[in-house]
């Protein structure tokens, strides 16, 4: 047995992050397992809470501290999710308990209790109390209303509100029960109550057709074949049905006793996942992602650690989920960006998804219909299986698409923001009873707001971004740091008149109200929900017919299934080409072919129609054609000339300062320690080193922000190279000045 432990300390800063050794107790040697939780002296601070994630032997005269407390039971992590913690630590520049924090729900970290000195049990409102009648060897005289509440919790325990309306008794008589020992108190998870409200009957797996039950067929013998690649893409056109294969897939691993995973890129997405695979395999599905409260994903964390659930749905955060015997992993729409985490630990889910697959023997489904292009291109050169479904289900057409010049409609004098083509579309629609969505992937009113004499645009003063007019709250917005402003109608600089300029989807829902009197609009974007479940409670509105419409933002671009909705009109094309990433075509070929896609996914037949200044776009052109491989092939051609991902890897590394100057002087440092190691030491390492420069909004809640771009190979000598050169860095001038951070822009190598 150990007499020793290596434990991951909370609040530990990068340069020291390590491993802290601590002996174990006589009485805590039991409970010293990998994945426990700890509780620690560290320094001279108060003790602190870890994670045990080595065991070791210790000697007599090593002279180290004891562990303070140790988690009884069993472990919060199993081994394989602390190997993830190890994997992040190392492929993401994150210290041990930043990794530890993104695999343990917030509720599960425990901390330390002031009164007893050890680990406090309860993590919060997850937990209930409740009671339970054991019939003691001598029965007891019992009152009328004391013998309802046993009998009533003689083969069951239920809490004292569920016991006080059965038996009409108050509270009291429930607690002197307990207090004399007749009947026993306990605690448990609260039962859950997530998305309860919106259950159906149990409906029967669909059948699939011919071409879906081919590509499954396909995916299966992928999986069963052990000299094929670990992972498979399905590529399939927007409505073909792929839902309905991950059913079947579900169902085959279940049916082995294994658990599955599948991940979503939106809330909107995990919701309506939820609904169906609730409807075919009942209470056996939990979910995971950001809109649940910490009690809430608590809740769910518990039962799939417990084995009740099997089947789990969620976003990002999910992929994390310690689901028993996971068997199969599925990812849809896997070509989302919000599949790379922003914040520390900056990890990509679908890097983490095959790292989980390979530790437990399960297979992973990549899907989508705009594959990513490095996982199509894995595909094509064999290193995933591809399996492909190139006809709507039904047999339904892929939507008609029109492609509308808008500088053609400023010409024959149509101020509005709907071309004439559009609004005859959207009227026809109505006087059918059909539904149609638009989408404008900007929010607020006005989006700039600038000075006629000086031409000053309007900015934050916390940020280097123009201020966004929200008509409604009556106040400039700053999307990034979320300050408000009073609108301003003169210039504070030269006395001129400030225009407002730019449409986001409050001007664009005012003027549609205009243009279409009659017509029930539903506006959906960061700014209509906010309340919980607001944006379930939306779309679910809108798929009962109470709206004629929807305006809104990329959330409701994509995997949404509305049978009623036979138009789409995209009304800002345009700004989706003008990013300054090597991405920008990749995006916006798939954010417009996806929103076409949400039209004629029912009986009736769907178009689209895209507004645009540039309407030979090529992008433009391929979207509306519905036509991925010609984009992909163009697409690969670009990237190798210019050597990006999938030919290297590229990493980010930024520094944020109070002052720019050490925000730009931490980053020029940065460049040239990488470029002094690199010649010293690693001189036969590839990289290529851009920047460094200011990022593209420099200037973000008072801190200044540089980054210089990597192009390497990331392989494990890499990963050395940086870790050193970020030692180095921290032992620095800028160090105290300046934050560092490391960000992956591809997928992370296991």
């Amino acid at each position: 047995m150990p007499a020793g432990v290596k434990v991951a300390v909370d609040n530990a800063a990068f340069a020291f992050d390590k491993l802290y050794s601590y002996s174990v107790p006589p009485d805590l040697l039991p409970f010293a397992r990998v994945g426990a939780r700890a509780l620690v002296p560290f320094g001279k601070a108060k003790p602190r809470m870890g994670i045990v994630l080595e065991c070791c032997e210790v000697e007599p005269d090593d002279k180290l501290k004891s562990v303070i407390d140790l988690e009884r039971g069993e472990p919060a992590l199993s081994g394989e999710l602390v190997r993830l913690i190890l994997l992040l630590r190392e492929t993401t520049f994150c210290t041990y308990y930043d990794a530890v924090r993104a695999v343990l729900p917030k509720n599960s970290r425990l901390v330390p209790d002031a009164q007893s000195g050890g680990i406090e049990r309860a993590s919060g409102g997850h937990l209930e109390t409740v009671y339970l009648y054991e019939q003691p060897p001598v029965l007891p005289r019992l009152t009328e209303k004391q013998r309802l509440v046993c009998d009533f919790i003689a083969k069951q325990s239920h809490t004292a509100a569920e016991i006080c309306a059965t038996a009409g008794c108050t509270r009291s008589v429930v607690e002197r029960l307990a207090e004399k020992g007749i009947i026993r108190r306990m605690e448990r998870t609260r039962e859950d109550e997530t998305y309860r409200r919106f259950l159906g009957e149990r409906r029967e797996i669909p059948d699939l057709s011919a071409a879906q039950q081919a590509a499954l067929d396909g995916i299966i013998a992928a999986f069963d074949k052990e000299d094929k690649p670990g992972t498979t893409l399905l590529y399939g056109v927007t409505s073909s049905g792929k839902t309905h294969i991950y059913v079947k897939l579900i169902e085959r691993c279940v049916a082995q006793g294994r658990g599955a995973l599948v991940l979503v890129p939106e809330i909107a997405l995990a919701t309506q996942m939820i609904y169906r695979l609730k409807e075919l395999f009942g209470a056996r599905v939990g979910i995971i992602h950001s809109a649940l409260s910490d009690s809430e994903r608590q809740i769910q964390w518990e039962n799939i650690r417990a084995g009740h659930y099997d089947v789990i749905v969620g976003t990002r955060s999910a992929v994390f989920a310690p689901v028993r015997s996971l068997g199969l992993i599925i990812i849809d729409e896997e070509q989302e960006q919000s599949y790379i985490s922003e914040q520390n630990p900056r990890y990509d889910a679908c890097a983490v998804a095959r790292f989980r697959a390979k530790e437990n023997g399960a297979k992973l489904l990549l899907a989508s219909a705009t594959p990513s292009v490095e996982s199509y291109y894995r595909a094509k050169n064999g290193q995933y299986n591809l399996v492909t479904l190139c006809e709507r289900y039904g047999n339904m057409p892929l939507p008609k698409v029109r492609v509308v010049d808008m500088r053609a409609e400023l010409l024959a004098g149509n101020s509005h923001h709907v071309s004439l083509y559009l609004k005859q579309q959207i009227d026809a629609r109505l006087a059918r009873g059909e539904q149609a969505i638009l989408l404008l992937n900007r929010r607020g009113y006005r989006t700039i707001s600038m000075c006629s004499k000086c031409k000053t645009i309007v900015k934050c003063h916390n940020c280097d971004t123009p201020l966004v007019m929200h008509k409604n709250r009556g106040l400039y917005v700053c999307h990034y740091c979320q300050r408000t402003y009073p609108i301003e109608e003169i210039c504070s600089l030269c006395g001129g008149k400030i225009q407002h300029t730019g449409v986001g989807t409050q001007k664009m829902e005012e003027e549609l109200e205009a243009l279409f009197p009659d017509a029930r609009i539903l506006r959906v974007d960061l700014d209509t929900v906010q309340r919980k479940n607001a944006l379930e409670d939306r779309l679910e509105a809108f798929r009962r017919g109470e709206y004629d419409m929807i305006i809104g933002t990329q959330m409701i671009a994509k995997g949404l299934d509305f049978p009623n909705v036979t138009l789409v009109g995209v009304l800002g094309v345009d700004q989706l080409m003008l990013m300054p990433s090597f991405r920008a075509n990749e995006r916006a070929f798939s954010m417009l072919t996806q929103v076409i896609g949400r039209a004629g996914r029912g009986s009736k037949e769907g178009e689209a129609v895209i507004q645009t200044v540039d309407p030979e776009n090529s992008i433009i052109r391929l979207a509306a054609a519905q036509d991925y491989d010609r984009f992909y092939e163009a697409e690969i051609l670009m990237r190798k000339a210019h050597l990006y991902p999938p030919f290297c890897a590229l990493c980010a590394v930024g520094v944020m300062a109070v002052k720019e100057a050490d925000a730009a002087g931490g980053a020029q440092e940065f460049a040239q320690i990488l470029e002094k190691e690199q010649q010293q030491k690693y001189p036969d390492l590839p990289i290529r080193i851009l920047g460094p420069a200011p990022m593209r909004v420099a200037y973000v809640n008072d801190i200044f922000r540089y980054r210089l771009v990597i192009k390497c190979r990331n392989d494990r000598q890499f990963r050395d190279f940086l870790r050193e050169c970020i030692v180095i860095w921290n032992k620095g001038a800028y160090n105290n000045k300046a934050k560092l951070f490391v960000d992956f822009k591809n997928e992370l190598e296991s």
